[in-house]
């Protein structure tokens, strides 16, 4: 439970400023899957003078000096100070520019200063209304935070360092939802599994066919690649398929020369590997996105 005290900001005015007479935010934060809340707030004073609240604001900032500006927005409601309140939190929302922007200078647990304005009314000789302000610091371990911005297609450190365009980018995103279930899948510790996923994803941008042999030769890759220059088009023929020969001989196939108990042994495949290979069919698959858009862009202007 973190606490706030809040002290009187007016100039005329000092009914709120000693110790004695401080009224208290009090909240918990939770983490819950992509969504960050205030709950159990409350608002008290020793004294039982607050008699209502008319306005609240809240914001955080990071306790990095590299970042100026407020990070995220917090929601707030005055409904959660009603005895029976229909709405309990307040959710503070991020977007990928605001976790981008954070993960540059992340290096561990992440802090913020949370900043509290309100106009509440007391009673003090008759009924007042009086501006607050307060301010502490709250910190999130690096694991939760972890586990929240994967949400947001951030999977790892690599991930995480990439340019907010393109963590905004459609292509980005689609290629995220694609690879769900590998990402479901990794975090179960199915390894073998999430690759083939993978492999799955990239297989479903082309109709090999049996005659055209799967993702693994350079020469399927053509149609797709249509209309950009030799020698770019050999390099991304070549990133396709090699990435696609991986995902196969590791992730599905078995070691052809070894045998366990009569059946051919599986690939030695780490979750380090695994993780890595996760997120580079991140970056392959939102690569096949753009390349599929500019294909369609294409044809539309050829029409």
């Amino acid at each position: 439970m973190y606490t706030i005290n809040l002290v009187e900001s007016s100039m005329h005015s000092n009914h709120l400023n000693n110790n004695n007479s401080r009224i208290k935010l009090g909240f918990d934060l939770r983490i819950y899957e992509d969504t960050i809340q205030f709950v159990n707030i409350s608002l008290t004073d020793q004294f039982s003078r607050l008699q209502d609240v008319f306005d609240i604001q809240v914001s955080a900032k990071s306790s990095y000096s590299a970042i100026k500006k407020t990070v995220g927005q917090i929601l707030t409601s005055l409904w959660v100070f009603n005895q029976n309140p229909s709405h309990y939190s307040w959710d503070w929302v991020f977007d990928s520019n605001d976790i981008s922007t954070l993960e540059r200078v992340r290096n561990g647990d992440l802090e913020f200063d949370i900043e509290v304005k309100a106009i509440v009314e007391i009673s003090e000789n008759g009924n007042k209304m009086v501006p607050i302000i307060g301010r502490e610091r709250v910190r999130f371990s690096g694991t939760d935070w972890i586990s929240f911005i994967k949400h947001f297609g951030y999977s790892t450190k690599y991930g995480l360092s990439l340019p907010p365009s393109l963590l905004d980018d459609k292509s980005w995103l689609q290629a995220f939802e694609f690879l769900n279930d590998a990402r479901k899948h990794m975090q179960r510790g199915k390894t073998y599994d999430a690759l083939r996923q993978c492999l799955s994803t990239i297989e479903s941008y082309m109709d090999f066919g049996k005659e055209r042999g799967g993702p693994y030769s350079d020469k399927v890759w053509e149609e797709l690649l249509l209309d950009i220059t030799p020698q770019k088009k050999a390099g991304i023929a070549g990133l396709l398929a090699g990435v696609s020969t991986y995902l196969n001989k590791v992730g599905h196939h078995r070691n052809s020369k070894l045998k366990e108990n009569g059946n051919l042994a599986t690939v030695p495949l780490d979750q380090y590997e695994a993780e890595l290979m996760l997120g580079i069919s991140q970056l392959v698959v939102t690569y096949l996105e753009r390349l599929k858009a500019d294909r369609g862009t294409l044809s539309e202007n050829s029409d």
